[in-house]
């Protein structure tokens, strides 16, 4: 096997994993599915509070890519 980093890294497995096995890659989807509904089921309210925060209300309906408090 060909490395394609001069120096591996610990978070880098990309070199070391074989392929994998349409089983195995539907077990991981499954997998991710349920932590993620978890999550959502779990901490969806938190989220969901997250981005509302962050959402800026000042958009411009004309133009919705400028801010209507942009000065140019």
């Amino acid at each position: 096997m060909k490395k394609k980093h001069k120096r591996p890294s610990g978070l880098c497995l990309c070199e070391y994993t074989p392929a994998s096995s349409d089983e195995a890659a539907v077990e991981i989807f499954e997998f991710l599915q349920v932590i993620s509904t978890s999550l959502l089921a779990r901490y969806g309210s938190r989220f969901e509070r997250h981005y509302a925060q962050k959402a800026k209300p000042n958009v411009n309906e004309l133009v919705p890519w400028r801010f209507s408090d942009e000065t140019f």
